[in-house]
């Protein structure tokens, strides 16, 4: 079993995986963490959701600058260990401020449907960070803006 989403950001993909790997970003969309960041590394997260709250205990499995994340994830509340992947890619070969992040979740080992609500809800959260309260569609990606022009 697995859940994939995904999330256009206006950001460059070094500014969308700060995000990821810097504790105070993580913070704005995820929730507390502390992070080593590096391969192997410890990514213990304290997560809310709805009326549930959980700490996560993470390990960093690999790290490839500006392309890909993937974590080893545990709850208490889990029954099967979950692997979550963040691939980060250009929107377009033209566009250099549009980051698109696919996620991919692994054996939840939760409730799938509380897991694909738990994640449109901070994505959509570091979406609107990044974006406000647009949402980066396939026509928006010749504007100028996302080039880096105004």
């Amino acid at each position: 079993m697995f859940i994939h989403k995904k999330v256009r950001l206006n950001a460059s993909i070094t500014q969308s995986m700060r995000f990821f790997l810097i504790e105070k970003e993580v913070a704005k969309w995820l929730g507390q963490a502390t992070i080593e960041n590096k391969t192997g590394g410890k990514y213990l997260l304290n997560l809310e959701f709805e009326d549930k709250r959980w700490a996560s205990d993470t390990v960093l499995l690999e790290k490839v600058f500006e392309s890909r994340l993937k974590f080893d994830m545990i709850t208490a509340e889990a029954k099967l260990p979950s692997s979550v992947e963040f691939n980060f890619m250009p929107c377009t070969s033209k566009t250099e401020y549009c980051t698109e992040i696919h996620l991919i979740h692994r054996n939840t080992g939760e409730d799938q449907d509380i897991m694909s609500r738990f994640w449109d809800e901070k994505l959509d959260k570091l979406r609107k960070h990044f974006n406000n309260d647009w949402v980066i569609e396939d026509r928006d990606l010749v504007l100028s803006v996302l080039k880096g022009g105004f």
